[in-house]
């Protein structure tokens, strides 16, 4: 009889917990929800973070606010996510320079994007831009080139952080034109693009939702795009491919990811609502806005896309040896 009872009571204990995932997933979310993004706001990643959280709090009935923490080329705020709870209330819109290059680029990293992440989906794509401040008096990518390589070491460019796209557009324009500029990084797009209309640095690499306005507004003057087509919104700016650098072909990616041993019913739930979330008339009419390509895939089809993206990104910072500065 005792040995019956026993028996039953693991069958119990097997049941509720292999029943929990489904129960948290059915009553998803109980509370609200925070986006972490690693940098300030105004930048490309918070601007996307905002447009899918507002959505994305109406079709869960839930509030979804934007978190930004800054810092350390965003290893702060993603060592914050890292470290939460894997309950799917703290969860991170990642980068190509947060999820795939600081892990070759740094030794040493408080966290394995590998092992204490889980990718929910890939976002978005888009290209970056060459900015330049409209006192300087280079019209094009050529003359900007010469006057480099007449003047090495003489200008400099801003970047949203070291190990950001912004940071290895830079590093890569640099090798790819043959000149020295000076690196001056930053803990995010806005105060680098702030910098740069008030003329403390010369030229700037920007993601082109956060930068493309200024030009628009004639604040600063864009040169060129880092994709191979140049892009509807703004179709006067020229690719780099065609301004002077052949093969020029650099696109930012964006995704999100939850901490690791978050359930799977909490993750393809997230999933599915950001997917609805990018079919809604509002988001799609402020992608188009804003030059952005929204992807959105499976955990699994991310996941592949993610491990693929370290091993690419660990072998191009070896090739064109991209390190940081001492």
């Amino acid at each position: 009889m005792l040995q019956r009872l026993t028996a039953l009571g693991y069958l119990l204990i097997s049941l509720l917990v292999t029943a929990t995932p489904v129960a948290q997933a059915q009553t998803y979310p109980t509370q609200p929800i925070k986006i972490v993004v690693a940098f300030p706001p105004g930048g490309t990643t918070d601007i996307l973070a905002r447009v899918f959280a507002k959505k994305m709090s109406e079709l869960l009935n839930q509030t979804v606010t934007v978190d930004n923490r800054t810092g350390a080329g965003g290893i702060i705020g993603t060592e914050y996510v890292a470290r939460a709870a894997p309950d799917g209330q703290i969860i991170m819109l990642g980068t190509v320079g947060t999820m795939a290059v600081n892990q070759s680029l740094y030794k040493k990293l408080p966290y394995d994007v590998e092992k204490d992440f889980v990718p929910i989906t890939l976002l978005a794509t888009l290209p970056n831009i060459l900015l330049i401040n409209p006192a300087l008096p280079q019209k094009n990518v050529k003359e900007l080139i010469a006057y480099a390589k007449a003047n090495p070491g003489k200008l400099t460019y801003a970047s949203a952080g070291t190990g950001t796209a912004s940071y290895l557009v830079g590093e890569m324009f640099k090798q790819e034109a043959g000149v020295e500029i000076t690196h001056v990084p930053y803990r995010g797009s806005a105060p680098a693009l702030n910098d740069l209309m008030a003329g403390h640095v010369s030229i700037g690499f920007d993601y082109l939702p956060s930068g493309l306005p200024f030009v628009t507004g004639g604040k600063l003057k864009g040169l060129g795009v880092t994709s191979m087509t140049r892009v509807k919104v703004s179709p006067e700016i020229p690719t780099l491919n065609e301004a002077g650098l052949p093969g020029f072909n650099l696109l930012t990616w964006y995704g999100m990811y939850a901490p690791k041993g978050t359930p799977s019913e909490i993750v393809n739930k997230l999933q599915s609502t950001m997917a609805l979330a990018a079919k809604a008339p509002e988001v799609i009419k402020r992608m188009d806005e804003l030059a952005v390509d929204v992807v959105v895939d499976t955990p699994a089809e991310f996941t592949k896309f993610h491990q693929a993206e370290v091993a690419t990104w660990a072998k191009f910072l070896k090739d064109k040896n991209i390190k940081l500065e001492e």
